[in-house]
């Protein structure tokens, strides 16, 4: 894929293992875990490629939700923040998650986990 921003609406993608660069550093990574008997999330924008956080260039906010229903969102600022999130969650077993970041330059990327 060229190094070019992509027009969709959402961009998700669908094999992380063939990807570029350009869709790893833009692609929310999110992990689940129990901590104490509470439930995290955690989002992280970029698999293994960090996203630029540059005042030209930057991850604006990322927003979490189960099933449809935003549950969180977290507005970012240049330089000053990294683009990882985490919120405390009580969400049953087989819920599915969504991270939805928005780039300032390259619009939307998503994806998905299921609990």
């Amino acid at each position: 894929m060229p190094e070019a921003p992509i027009l969709g609406p959402v961009n998700m993608v669908a094999d992380l293992s063939v990807a570029s660069d350009f869709e790893k550093k833009h692609t929310p990574h999110i992990e689940a875990a129990t901590v104490d008997g509470v439930g995290i999330v955690s989002v992280t924008v970029g698999w293994g490629v960090p996203h630029p956080n540059q005042p030209d260039h930057f991850i604006g906010w990322i927003e979490l939700f189960a099933g449809e229903a935003s549950i969180a969102r977290f507005d970012l600022s240049p330089v000053v923040t990294a683009p990882t999130v985490s919120v405390a969650v009580d969400l049953e077993p087989g819920t599915v998650v969504r991270a939805v970041e928005h780039c300032n330059l390259h619009g939307l990327w998503a994806a998905e986990l299921t609990l």
